[in-house]
């Protein structure tokens, strides 16, 4: 970890702001779920399993609403969106739950199939025989062309249910991009079968971690640490050192020290910088494999505004703590500038800022040029 802070995997930091004499803790702008420990756990939800296997948890507040700012209006988003009275209805009109019902029970024995097999129970070895054989059973009911569907484009589910264009379509591309950075065409229907179960059952709802995410990165150091492992911050690695077509350990920079590994080497960088520097010797690789993920094609870039602002409780009750934001629907929701996201978790967790303060973190997902930013001074 070449970072000083464990949260900031999360995007979250705090900075001490001498001028106004305050601290505050900058939020990730994720949306949470599944991970509130009062709450039964879904094996379809990884970070849960991680957490209950680790015998950590991490205290939420549960909440079910956010609101939506779009060219029809504003809204508030509620796991009613596709009922009467919902959103949908209130801007299309009582025909619009025709559709939505559709969807949802064409949905429901992909979201089967998906809780079917634990995330954890999941891996890419021969292992996953031993890992993946109990829950076999559970497909015995399911129907195996269902199945199949779950690694197509979302979007095929979509025209089985005869939404191709309107709000609705457009809202569930918003939704997609949201999740995978990519419209429905382009999202995997296993993404959303999961996805769609969180927001939209009956007993749906969402979870504020107290804190913030930082809680999260430290109910897992804190399993990490408890179990034997270490984390090293400010440590930037120099070499993954290979053996025998293996890799077998790290070089930091700090000191030449050798970190060895019992396992593995599990690395996080992106494509370019782990084949495209020193840092591993290609020649352990095969040519054609490291060309064709140099070749991977670079995807746009986010931008992040992190701001503390002041504000009274009553006036920051009246807020969501969360909202969507589309500018115009016809550019699509991969256009640039065009989808925005916004999160204010001190509406819920006052702790995150000194009394009369708030803190927000509004960012564009996936859909900046860097050209435009770089060479710029920061």
């Amino acid at each position: 970890n070449h970072t000083t802070l464990p949260e900031a995997v999360l995007m979250a930091f705090k900075p001490e702001i001498r001028r106004l004499e305050i601290s505050a803790l900058i939020p990730d702008p994720a949306f949470f779920s599944g991970i509130n420990p009062d709450y039964p756990s879904k094996p379809s939800n990884p970070l849960r399993t991680i957490l209950d296997s680790l015998e950590e948890r991490v205290d939420c507040v549960p909440y079910t609403s956010f609101g939506l700012k779009f060219p029809e209006g504003d809204f508030i988003h509620t796991p009613n969106f596709g009922k009467e009275g919902g959103v949908l209805s209130q801007i299309i009109g009582p025909t619009a739950t025709n559709d939505w019902d559709r969807l949802m029970k064409n949905m429901e024995p992909l979201a089967k199939a998906v809780e079917a097999l634990p995330t954890a129970a999941l891996r890419a070895d021969i292992g996953t025989i031993l890992t993946a054989a109990p829950y076999l059973k559970n497909f015995a009911t399911l129907n195996p062309l269902q199945n199949l569907k779950l690694t197509k484009p979302f979007q095929n589910i979509l025209d089985n249910s005869g939404i191709q264009t309107g709000f609705t379509k457009n809202w569930l591309d918003l939704l997609c991009f949201c999740l995978s950075g990519l419209p429905a065409d382009g999202t995997i229907t296993a993404e959303m079968a999961m996805m769609m179960g969180e927001f939209y059952d009956e007993q749906a709802v969402m979870d504020c971690p107290k804190g913030g995410a930082v809680a999260i990165v430290e109910a897992l150091l804190r399993g990490l640490q408890k179990h034997g492992g270490s984390l090293f911050t400010n440590s930037r690695v120099d070499k993954i050192i290979t053996q025998d077509g293996r890799a077998t350990g790290v070089q930091l920079q700090k000191g030449n020290r050798i970190i060895k590994a019992k396992k593995a080497v599990v690395s996080n960088l992106s494509v370019w910088d782990l084949y495209g520097s020193n840092l591993l010797d290609n020649g352990v690789l095969d040519d054609s494999f490291v060309k064709e993920k140099m070749e991977t094609p670079v995807g746009k870039s986010f931008m992040h505004l992190h701001v503390g602002f002041q504000i009274d409780r009553e006036d920051l009750q009246k807020l969501e703590a969360h909202y969507m934001y589309i500018d115009d629907w016809s550019r699509g929701v991969e256009a640039e500038d065009n989808a925005v996201l916004l999160s204010i978790p001190s509406v819920h967790d006052d702790s995150l800022a000194p009394h009369g303060h708030a803190v927000l973190h509004i960012y564009t997902p996936a859909t900046e040029d860097f050209g435009r930013w770089e060479g710029i001074h920061r």
